[in-house]
């Protein structure tokens, strides 16, 4: 479940970026077996009961691994004030969501909380309903070797005026365990994941607009730590779903 709960981010939007609020709750639940339609159709009466106005949501959907079909419920962009504020509705909240579809999910995980790296991210404002989430756990003390080359992607790409869209997120309180969370906006769906898509971007550019800028002995030390630093990395497609988010 700790893996699931990285996998939030891919129906975020990027609306409310810049505004000050750009932490994440997340929320996974996977119905039981034949009861998809059954959890969808409460997860729409409760969403209109509680979550229009304010307190809104966000839902995509796994498409393939072994969570396949679990559905992915994102709280956000909040900042921790918004943490403090009491929520009228908690209790009456609760029991509703253990009235309408809590006895219909097989997995559940909620309350990881992640936080959008605007410098880390690169053209993040493209509007998609397609993503490519992407995982990496990286070992204890390499966390700030890690988003320094995050960021020279960035700027990498930007010199190459690259058509790629991809967010960065950053586990909060991950302890000895720095997680973080790439989604790839698939803005012309999922061929863009076809070897051939946008082949002026591919092979070495990336590689020699690097050399160029930081060295090779940049690269080369580049090259080392994306191995070495990763304890592990998870991959996975999702898509939006708009009929069951707030409006």
């Amino acid at each position: 479940m700790k893996k699931l709960l990285c996998l939030l981010l891919c129906a975020a939007t990027v609306t409310a970026f810049g505004q000050g609020s750009t932490l994440y709750r997340v929320n996974v639940v996977k119905p039981k077996a034949g009861m998809n339609s059954a959890f969808e159709a409460s997860w729409k009466m409760h969403l209109a009961k509680f979550h229009t106005a304010t307190d809104k949501r966000m839902v995509a959907q796994i498409i393939d691994g072994p969570m396949n079909g679990a559905y992915v419920i994102v709280e956000g962009p909040i900042s921790y004030a918004d943490m403090d504020k009491d929520n009228p509705t908690a209790k009456e909240h609760s029991l509703d969501l253990e009235k309408t579809f809590t006895p219909k999910l097989d997995v559940t995980g909620m309350n990881s909380i992640y936080r959008w790296a605007d410098t880390l991210s690169y053209n993040g404002n493209v509007k998609a309903d397609k993503f490519l989430v992407t995982v990496t756990v990286y070992k204890n003390g390499t966390a700030g070797d890690i988003q320094t080359e995050i960021r020279r992607n960035v700027l990498i790409n930007t010199k190459m005026n690259s058509t790629n869209s991809v967010n960065v997120y950053v586990k909060q309180w991950s302890g000895s365990s720095p997680t973080i969370v790439t989604r790839r906006n698939l803005k012309n769906g999922f061929k863009e994941l076809d070897s051939d898509y946008a082949p002026t971007m591919m092979g070495t550019q990336f590689k020699d607009a690097y050399i160029k800028d930081y060295g090779q002995e940049a690269w080369d030390k580049r090259v080392k730590l994306l191995v070495d630093a990763v304890v592990s990395r998870e991959q996975h497609l999702e898509k939006a779903r708009p009929d069951l988010s707030s409006k």
